[in-house]
């Protein structure tokens, strides 16, 4: 397994996030949400901002951050590693990720399928990032560390 994967499991166990759901009100002002891109360029050190999200990582983690993803971007990241660096790292990557893990409901899904149904053609929004938006929301984090200029924007 990458080296960075091994940093993310022992920041998330520092912090006591291993696979425990976010409450509705994060107990720090210090959370920042996780998006797929971000996970990608952290495992993947041929990716073009690799150094940047290992830097961006450490920063975050250094500054007390606490870290939370959703279900949906754990099955993107999955499906984006398994794709283009190959099933057996993903699996470890699977295997050895600690990171709080918020399971969207179907009230989340129902908001992300209206947000996408709403926005405008030219928006580019996948369901994962509608859901995540809609996650942002609901448990008030303002902090994206993401790669992605889309998901980005929608943050912004």
């Amino acid at each position: 397994m990458d080296s960075n994967d091994s940093s993310i499991a022992d920041a998330a166990d520092r912090n006591g996030q291993r696979d425990s759901a976010p409450s509705a009100q994060p107990d720090s002002d210090l959370v920042a949400f996780v998006d797929s891109s971000a996970l990608v360029a952290l495992v993947d050190r041929d990716d073009a901002t690799h150094a940047a999200a290992v830097e961006a990582y450490r920063g975050l983690v250094e500054s007390g951050y606490k870290l939370v993803t959703t279900n949906h971007v754990i099955a993107e990241t999955y499906d984006l590693l398994s794709g283009g660096l190959g099933t057996a790292l993903a699996r470890r990557w699977l295997r050895d990720i600690n990171i709080a893990v918020y399971h969207a409901d179907e009230q989340d899904e129902a908001k992300a399928r209206r947000l996408i149904i709403a926005a405008a053609e030219q928006r580019l929004l996948s369901y994962t990032d509608a859901v995540s938006l809609v996650v942002m929301d609901r448990l008030r984090i303002a902090d994206a560390f993401a790669i992605d200029p889309n998901f980005l924007a929608e943050t912004a």
